[in-house]
């Protein structure tokens, strides 16, 4: 935190605001922000219930990264401005994902993805 204050980085709370710096280090619009941010959420979401409804039917070397590919060009069709770029940007931030679980999508099973658990903070044990 010492460090984002001497160099006047933008920070945010995890539950607030995105902030999104692209692979130059600038910071994105707020705007462009939250709606590449929600599209990388909201596909992983699709992953999870994907993976857990269709697990059988999934091949053994199908990865995250296959789903986000497939996916980004539903979510981001071609006839949406600046389509490319915001494409680049989500696959960008779904490698983020990856050194979050510690492991590149591209060898993150979607076959097995749906048991992957998220915790929220301070519920890692019962009461």
């Amino acid at each position: 935190m010492d460090l984002a204050k001497v160099t006047k980085t933008p920070t945010s709370a995890w539950d607030a605001q995105s902030c999104v710096f692209d692979e130059h280090g600038r910071l994105l619009p707020a705007k462009d922000s939250e709606e590449c941010s929600t599209i990388m959420w909201n596909i992983i979401q699709a992953a999870f219930k994907h993976s857990e409804k269709h697990s059988a039917d999934i091949g053994p070397d199908e990865s995250l990264s296959d789903f986000f590919q497939a996916k980004i060009v539903e979510v981001v069709p071609e006839t949406v401005d600046n389509y490319s770029r915001k494409r680049e940007v989500v696959l960008q931030m779904a490698e983020l994902w990856g050194a979050f679980i510690g492991s590149p999508i591209t060898r993150q099973s979607l076959k097995f993805f749906w048991l992957e658990e998220c915790i929220d903070g301070g519920r890692h044990f019962p009461n």
